[in-house]
């Protein structure tokens, strides 16, 4: 085979219907392989680029058929027409390095009937750049055309894109909107609830997907880099993140503002706690009474001793605090939680069973208000959209009225998220804790660092000490059990 003879074959399919069909393909090789037969070129590698490619995508392709025309020296590049070969000037330069570099290098335009090589005429040349030009209009255009169905989209509070994990895409009214995932949604509130957790991180989240099954749209695990963009996603709290901008969405929010918050201040806030060659149980738990700061811990023979940075006058010269005699303080503390028999367990499950049932009722009551709210303002937002593309009303008209619809839709939605936020937090998960509550302060000695830190997050919001002296500050739920469990001693004799 003569070296200068060989050629290479670049294909783009135009369409997804012909690239699905394959007409439009298989009729570009016929007829680029015949126009090789008559030249006499001997087609040794066959490229091919789909339409529904991503630009990353099709970038890949054309770059590894550039680098095959050089490792193999090929001299002979032939595609249909200018626009199946590249619709930027980016690649055209790179062509065009090709073939200055050795004047037996040919790019083959068939339908166009260009033959360009490094001496080529201007003429030649000329209607190259316009074949170019033209093909970059295409795809500039098809761009401005997209870019105003985004916006327009945007504008009516839904995200033209896929959605995030825990939403799925139906067609309502005609139109592609995102709305909660029933198998999934669950799933994504709980793990940006354990992402709080002091024993989780990005990593163990990512584990944790994995192993629930939560995957990427072509069923592959998610990365830890994608899990962090996810948990940053403020569309979770009814916002659409867009080409770098916000805009209020429609969608219905998966998770509070609150939580949200609180996951962003965990993961900006630095690298993520590790326990490495030391691991003391309160790390980052006791703040110092008299500063507010954080307890740091240090080794010293065998125990685990910790202080502020006394960076307070008042802190200066105060005892250094034993985390054995901490963690004793918090037994005792725990102590409190315990009912005096499985009786009054049961009484006070009942109790707090029939609290639950009572607000749920309200609850719901309140959701079903909402909801049809919810309903007449997006059919008015439809209505008056409808009015807009009729030229019943002019289009400031439109967005006044429209910004107003939003700002109520995105109003009530919050109402909605906090009724829903605190009916997850119902019956079984205050059931669950008071079942801790009863077996903490007995197990508590038993159980590793990570476990132990995570019965204090469970029944504490917080921890001070300073010369020796402990306080803590039970959850609301803990502080209500403690109550309870004193009203009912009270009412035995005092016996606890």
């Amino acid at each position: 085979m003569d070296k200068q003879s060989k050629a290479v074959i670049l294909a783009r399919v135009s369409s997804k219907a012909q690239e699905d069909e394959g007409y439009s393909l298989d009729s570009q090789l016929k007829l680029l392989q015949s126009y090789c037969e008559n030249k006499e070129l001997s087609v040794v590698k066959v490229f091919k680029i789909a339409e529904t490619a991503s630009k990353q995508q099709s970038r890949k392709v054309f770059y590894e058929m550039l680098a095959y025309l050089y490792d193999n020296k090929v001299y002979h590049l032939t595609v249909e027409k200018t626009d199946r070969f590249t619709r930027n000037f980016r690649d055209a330069v790179a062509i065009d390095d090709w073939l200055e570099q050795d004047a037996n290098r040919r790019l083959h335009a068939v339908k166009e009937n260009i033959l360009l090589h490094k001496d080529a005429k201007s003429d030649v040349k000329f209607m190259w750049n316009i074949h170019l030009s033209v093909a970059k209009k295409y795809t500039d255009n098809l761009r401005e055309e997209a870019m105003k169905g985004w916006a327009e989209k945007l504008a009516q509070g839904w995200l033209p894109a896929p959605p995030p994990p825990g939403y799925m895409t139906v067609i309502e009214g005609g139109k592609r909107i995102h709305v909660p995932d029933p198998k999934t949604k669950s799933i994504v509130q709980v793990l940006f609830k354990q992402y709080l957790e002091p024993n989780h991180s990005i990593n163990t989240i990512t584990q944790e997907m994995d192993l629930l099954g939560i995957r990427t749209r072509k069923g592959r695990p998610f990365v830890k880099s994608h899990v962090q963009r996810i948990l940053n996603n403020p569309f979770y709290i009814g916002i659409n993140r867009f080409d770098g901008r916000d805009y209020p969405g429609a969608q219905e929010r998966l998770i509070s503002n609150k939580l949200f918050d609180a996951v962003q201040q965990k993961m900006h806030r630095g690298r993520p706690i590790t326990f490495r060659q030391h691991n003391p149980v309160l790390k980052n738990m006791v703040t110092c009474s008299v500063c507010g700061k954080a307890i740091s811990w240090q080794l010293q023979k065998g125990r685990y001793y910790g202080a502020c940075q006394r960076r307070n006058l008042a802190c200066r010269g105060r005892k250094f605090l034993r985390e054995d005699k901490v963690e004793e303080a918090i037994v005792e503390q725990l102590k409190k939680l315990v009912c005096p028999s499985q009786e009054l367990i049961e009484w006070v499950a009942d109790s707090i069973r029939q609290e639950q049932q009572g607000n749920i009722e309200n609850r719901e009551r309140m959701i079903a208000s909402i909801e049809t709210q919810l309903a007449r303002l997006k059919r008015m937002d439809s209505e008056l959209y409808d009015d807009k593309l009729a030229g019943d009303i002019p289009k400031e008209r439109y967005e006044l009225k429209h910004e107003q619809f939003l700002a109520e839709i995105t109003e009530l939605g919050t109402k909605r998220e906090q009724i829903n936020v605190s009916l997850a937090q119902g019956l079984e998960q205050r059931l669950v804790v008071l079942k801790l509550a009863q077996k903490a302060a007995s197990i508590y000695r038993k159980k590793t660092p990570e476990q132990k830190r995570l019965i204090i997050t469970k029944l504490f919001n917080s921890i001070t000490a300073s010369d020796g002296i402990v306080s803590v500050e039970f959850t609301n739920f803990s502080q209500a059990i403690a109550k309870r469990v004193l009203k009912t001693s009270n009412l035995l004799g005092g016996k606890i």
